[in-house]
């Protein structure tokens, strides 16, 4: 047993232990690597192509490649910023715009991980980044935020409600800082546990099913008007008629390069909407929601517009 030399009156300075991060930032680092470069060659091919099926596909293969490379991105931050901080009477395991806050005396035992038998991760799993969950025998549903290489590198952080599986290259240090904040806390009901977002992630739309699904059905509506455009877009002769019901009928010859506004205009609705609703929908949800809501009716309203324009034109 380590007995704490700090009294109420001097209190513990917080002790921040950090797994070795390297290897796991370097492999996601990689792939972030590789995807913004697929993501640059086939926006290049795209730039310089006529518009056209294959066009529309190399452009979505860009946007695709955009996004994961974005992700990969954040899981490479996540990891080099993976900390387990003792402090406070709690123990703050951060995890890029995430952090786990578990209250010392909720803690009831560490179990060293070479006593156990070797855990299989669910979730981001690759050299150097374990972060998901699995089932251990002994300690049962295991939360793991860990970066080991072997078992002997995992302490697990048994509470009276979950099991965290973390790195820990020191884990008597790590004990010690446990047992020294749990012998100055003060005995009285402690907060339960929590997972609390942070910056980007605090934003109440990643927990709103209704407006993601929105954003999503706008997307998906763009990409409809934008390969229908690309798509018929070579069998239009150069000089298209352009009528204008609204006003009278009128008929206007122009280039066939303006149909391609219409795609144009779909996906700047598309960012535009999305970004300003994501955004007023942290202050008020409803007008978020009708915001992301007015996105999608845009994208069908042009989508209409491109069956019209494109029916004339041919």
């Amino acid at each position: 047993m380590v007995h704490a030399g700090a009294g109420p009156r001097h209190p513990l300075s917080a002790t921040v232990f950090q797994p070795p991060r390297a290897l796991g930032v370097i492999v996601a680092g990689a792939f972030a690597a590789w995807a913004f470069a697929v993501a640059f060659l086939s926006g290049s091919v795209a730039s310089g192509a006529d518009p056209s099926f294959k066009t529309f596909l190399a452009w979505g293969a860009a946007a695709a490649a955009t996004g994961l490379g974005i992700m990969f991105a954040a899981w490479a931050y996540a990891l080099f910023t993976l900390a387990y901080v003792v402090d406070n009477g709690e123990l703050q395991i951060r995890w890029g715009f995430r952090r786990v806050v578990v209250p010392i005396g909720a803690v009831q035992r560490l179990v060293p991980g070479r006593t156990l038998d070797p855990p299989e991760v669910s979730g981001l799993n690759w050299w150097g980044c374990h972060i998901g969950s699995g089932a251990v025998r002994r300690v049962g549903y295991v939360l793991f935020y860990s970066t080991h290489s072997s078992p002997d590198e995992l302490l697990y952080v048994v509470t009276d409600g979950e099991v965290y599986g973390l790195t820990v290259t020191d884990q008597a240090a790590f004990a010690e800082a446990i047992q020294a904040r749990a012998s100055v806390a003060p005995f009285e009901a402690y907060p339960m546990q929590r997972s609390e977002a942070l910056g980007p992630a605090a934003l109440p739309f990643w927990r709103d099913r209704t407006a993601m699904a929105g954003v999503a059905v706008a997307a998906a509506l763009c990409a409809v008007v934008a390969g229908y455009v690309f798509t018929s877009y070579p069998g239009l002769p150069q000089v298209v008629e352009l009528s204008f019901p609204e006003l009278g009928g009128i008929v206007r010859v122009g280039d066939r390069s303006e149909i391609l506004g219409i795609a144009y205009l779909a996906v700047g609705v598309l960012a535009a909407n999305s970004v300003a609703g994501v955004v007023l929908h942290a202050f008020e949800r409803a007008a978020g929601l009708w915001l992301i809501a007015a996105g999608a009716m845009l994208q069908a309203v042009l989508l209409g517009a491109a069956l019209v324009a494109l029916s004339t034109a041919g």
